[in-house]
């Protein structure tokens, strides 16, 4: 997955957003935060591309940035949490794929 870019592996809780969809996603850790915004190209909405991959399932998402928590989002898709069996409370490991 290094090839091309910047990886940087973490481990986060899975949380669950209240409102329409109950989507869910992880927070970055302050150390990988840092990494992204160093080696992310942040677009208009500081929004970075990155691939993620969690267990054997690996896609095409974006960190969207969370001024509150000064950290990023990365979103989970329901089709992700699906095939690696992924839940709200679980302790998931991501490694991403930043294009530097």
């Amino acid at each position: 997955m290094s090839e091309g870019g910047h990886v940087i592996t973490f481990v986060s809780e899975v949380i669950r957003f209240d409102g329409p969809g109950g989507w869910h996603g992880v927070f970055l850790p302050p150390d990988a935060t840092s990494e992204a915004r160093f080696f992310g190209r942040a677009n208009a909405l500081g929004a970075i591309a990155v691939r993620a991959q969690i267990g054997a399932t690996e896609v095409r998402t974006s960190l969207f940035p969370d001024k509150r928590r000064d950290s990023f989002l990365l979103p989970l898709k329901a089709a992700l949490r699906r095939s690696e069996n992924v839940k709200e409370g679980d302790r998931i490991t991501v490694t991403l794929l930043v294009e530097t």
